[in-house]
């Protein structure tokens, strides 16, 4: 069983804000990533979809990037639930059927695949105060992290599993880590592929007022 330790420290990261003026005379904000290479970097101009299959890069500068996040499906584990996720995507919108562009729409639980919780999880009182996953603070994933392989029986603080501890411990356990407020949960981590070592941490949750926890994608960098 694997587990991940942090120290965190502040990590810069460039972005490019553009700002422009529509014709309605309302500002319009752009944010594109700076990035030294293309976001496909399988796709040119003059090949189609059909033709070409994506292929993401896993490395970053001089560094390796290990993706810790896992990837959703119908049948992935999720709490509360026997049967899985369940259908979670839909395209409420197919260029095949007319329309201009392709749009799909998301439905599941915060508390699905790869997630942190906040206090509001398990505390009302912090759940109406506002202790919500849009108030964490971003510093909090982000930093240098410790990544290291415990045996069984061993007491820990963060593991590679659907939550926090079984299902019958949960509520307690989470009441102990959440209630001082300053330890924040993420569960649902993928790390069978990473060896033990010392990594640079990256894990940002979604924006979501009065969410009592969210979907987070989840990398270490070496």
């Amino acid at each position: 069983m694997k587990m991940m330790m942090k120290d965190i420290k502040p990590l810069v990261h460039v972005l490019l804000l553009l700002l422009a003026l529509s014709c309605s005379t309302s500002w319009v904000l752009t944010v594109a990533i700076t990035s030294s290479s293309d976001a496909y970097p399988t796709l040119s101009d003059s090949e189609c979809a059909g033709d070409i299959v994506p292929l993401r890069r896993e490395v970053y500068g001089d560094g390796k990037i290990f993706d810790i996040s896992f990837r959703y499906s119908e049948d992935m584990p999720v709490w509360g639930s026997d049967e899985g996720l369940g259908q979670f995507l839909w395209l409420r919108m197919s260029m095949k059927n007319g329309s201009l562009v392709n749009v799909s729409e998301l439905k599941f639980i915060v508390h699905s695949g790869t997630h942190v919780d906040t206090p509001a999880h398990v505390f009302d009182n912090y759940f109406d105060a506002g202790f919500d996953a849009d108030a964490l603070d971003l510093d909090f994933p982000n930093g240098v992290a410790l990544l290291v392989d415990v045996p069984r029986d061993k007491n820990i603080t963060g593991l590679d599993y659907l939550a926090v501890t079984t299902y019958d411990d949960a509520i307690p356990a989470h009441l102990v880590f959440l209630d001082a407020r300053e330890i924040v949960l993420v569960e649902g981590v993928k790390l069978d592929h990473v060896q033990p070592g010392i990594y640079s941490l990256h894990c940002l949750p979604l924006r979501l007022p009065k969410a009592d926890g969210s979907p987070a994608r989840c990398i270490l960098i070496k």
